[in-house]
């Protein structure tokens, strides 16, 4: 099972193109995918969908996914990334789809090796061919608030 998950940003910051882009990808997948919509108002054709998830459904899912793609906001990234498991993030545009520089944590991150950025959702499927090769790496313990506060002061 492939999991989505795409936040809890308000409805007015919809994230289309991401739901648009894994609905076509679970067309053709071979996994079922299953998606965390949260207010995204896109209406999902070939994906299973839940609107939301309480916390701890939302990590067993995590856990039992073979890939997560997920939209780059911080939380559900850093647990994906710290139960060790293949992301894919695609990042919100600011200003269109959030307020905050989701695209510069993602490329942090990839540079990283903690998780394969999507920056043009259109390569959605050859960013899943990917990342059936990649091995994540994990941020090391505690470090998450120190990466935070690094990287933004870099910007």
């Amino acid at each position: 099972m492939i999991f989505s998950g795409f936040g809890n940003a308000p409805a007015h910051m919809s994230f289309d193109r991401m739901a648009e882009a894994v609905d076509e990808f679970a067309k053709i997948s071979e996994e079922e995918v299953l998606v965390q919509t949260g207010h995204t108002q896109y209406q999902f054709k070939y994906a299973r969908t839940v609107k939301f998830m309480e916390h701890e459904e939302l990590l067993e899912t995590i856990k039992k996914a073979s890939l997560v793609i997920l939209q780059g906001g911080w939380g559900t990234i850093a647990e994906s990334v710290d139960l060790g498991k293949k992301v894919i993030s695609i990042p919100r545009r600011v200003g269109q789809e959030c307020n905050h520089p989701q695209e510069e944590v993602v490329r942090h991150l990839e540079k990283m090796g903690c998780l394969i950025g999507c920056y043009d959702e259109k390569q959605l499927p050859m960013m899943v061919e990917k990342s059936r090769t990649f091995i994540p790496k994990q941020l090391p313990k505690g470090s998450a608030k120190k990466l935070l506060t690094e990287f933004f002061d870099s910007l």
